[in-house]
């Protein structure tokens, strides 16, 4: 099976940067030979979300290539177990494809003026008057005809919806149709309150019900509406105005709720956050427009696996669907999770969180041991792969930051208090906040000391049925890291 995730504008890149931190975690997804293929629709190519979330996904798929073993899949005990792929290599069966993931559709580098896509001076006076009738030609107040594309719709979905209809042209979705199959599915990720995202998640989904290939017309489709969940800061030169997301936010509700194309979605996730402390600097798009990781997109990422792992038998009827959590709070933190939250992703978040402090500040001191030792797993020398083991440690020190932006971002909204990666503790008693390992005279807890024992003790473990014999230095490197990992996480104890 095959899920073929589109993540449309902004808040649809930050979602998939989200989903690719769970699935590097090993959150494991039901499915027989399950393919993830992430595309990233945007008119601001070169938004900020929107590199940083490619490149997370390029470094995903290389330490796949290179850590994983082949036989490895998305309900595997192991990191990086879902297997990814880029949409324009549909048809290879080989994984270790050399080439970069390639998750842009190159519907995108629109710089002209939406009265230049639409042709306006080629118009005859009466649709011209028409048009100006339809959008502000006003010299002031940012005109809508004359807005420049190339940073998106800016907070206008009256024109994204005309703009993204070309869609069906591109190179990109032709493939897709050509390629789909009754065993596929498609997912879709978009806020509502921008215009981005509001015209393009309707659009997108007409293109695929209408669809001349009757596997696409007919497929399971999921989606996550994302509402408001923070502010941006008034600024009179900017087309872009908080004031009225939630105005923009109920009229899109009320088109959704009349279009029989949005009715026919077979699971609808909503969600969205009233708690927006702060305003975040009101950038209109490009390389300056990063924003920090969001509590909310976490959470929105949690429905496209909840979407995957349901039957088709669950799927028959249009539903829709909440977050549930046990408790309301500010700051929000892992105790407020239901059991059922903790047990499919945040334990799996935990043991990746040991592991990105395990890699990045104990093992390259620990020499002469199970990552280092001569006849064992030395990353310097035999495992002779150092621009992917940098990338490795890169993609952990990533996650890092991912985790710590949820922690810092008070002008972003509601705070996710998870991990603690002070580089100065040489243990994993206090990484995850609300839960310190109690230390006595006698027990130090999980401390570096400890690591160096369990890394020894899992590197020489017998070989499992489930890790091959055979498998490279490398694998067998990541093999240690995870099952070392989980080691710490069975002392670690309950969640908070």
């Amino acid at each position: 099976m095959r899920v073929f995730i589109f993540g449309i504008g902004g808040t649809g890149s930050r979602v998939l940067r989200s989903l690719t931190m769970l699935l590097a975690s090993g959150v494991k997804l039901n499915g027989d030979n399950l393919t993830v293929v992430p595309i990233i629709i945007d008119t601001d190519a070169q938004n900020g979300d929107t590199g940083r979330t490619r490149d997370a996904l390029r470094s995903y798929y290389t330490i796949r290539r290179t850590f994983v073993n082949k036989n490895t899949n998305s309900k595997s005990d192991s990191f990086f177990n879902t297997q990814i792929r880029s949409f324009n290599r549909l048809d290879s069966k080989a994984e270790t494809d050399s080439a970069d993931l390639d998750v842009q559709f190159n519907f995108q580098n629109q710089d002209n003026s939406f009265a230049d896509f639409i042709n306006h001076k080629g118009l005859n006076q009466s649709n011209k008057d028409l048009i100006e009738l339809l959008y502000n030609d006003s010299p002031y107040d940012h005109p809508e005809l004359y807005l420049n594309l190339i940073k998106g719709f800016k907070g206008n979905p009256n024109i994204g919806s005309v703009v993204f209809n070309d869609l069906m042209f591109s190179q990109q979705f032709i493939n897709l149709e050509s390629s789909f199959t009754s065993n596929d599915r498609i997912f879709i990720i978009s806020s509502i309150f921008g215009g981005t995202g509001s015209a393009g998640f309707p659009t997108l989904v007409k293109l695929v019900r209408t669809s001349t290939n009757n596997n696409l017309a007919q497929s399971k489709i999921g989606a996550i509406t994302v509402m408001p969940y923070f502010n941006v800061e008034s600024d009179d030169k900017s087309a872009i105005n908080s004031a009225i997301f939630d105005t923009k936010t109920k009229a899109a509700l009320s088109f959704y709720a009349s279009d029989s194309h949005i009715n026919s979605i077979n699971a609808l996730y909503y969600i969205a956050d009233n708690n927006q402390s702060g305003s975040l600097p009101n950038i209109d798009g490009g390389r300056e427009q990063v924003n920090n990781s969001h509590l909310i997109e976490l959470i929105s990422s949690t429905a496209i696996i909840d979407f995957i792992n349901k039957k088709d038998t669950d799927l028959e009827t249009t539903q829709c669907f909440e977050f549930g959590a046990e408790h309301n709070g500010l700051p929000f933190t892992i105790s407020h999770f239901s059991q059922s939250t903790k047990e499919k992703y945040i334990f799996p978040l935990v043991r990746f969180a040991f592991a990105a402090k395990i890699a990045t500040d104990f093992i390259p001191t620990l020499k002469k041991q199970a990552f280092y030792g001569p006849k064992e797993l030395n990353i310097s020398g035999s495992l002779g792969i150092p621009n992917e083991y940098n990338k490795l440690l890169d993609f952990f020190n990533e996650f890092k930051k991912w985790s710590a932006e949820e922690m810092n971002n008070i002008n972003n909204g509601r705070i996710f208090n998870s991990f603690d990666f002070n580089p100065l503790h040489d243990n994993l008693n206090s990484i995850v906040h609300g839960k310190v390992i109690p230390t006595t005279f006698t027990n130090q807890g999980i401390q570096k000391e400890t690591i160096r024992g369990i890394s020894v003790s899992a590197l020489f473990t017998k070989i499992s049925i489930s890790e091959p014999v055979g498998i490279s230095v490398p694998e067998r490197y990541f093999s240690t890291l995870f099952k070392t990992s989980e080691k710490c996480l069975q002392g670690f104890g309950q969640l908070p």
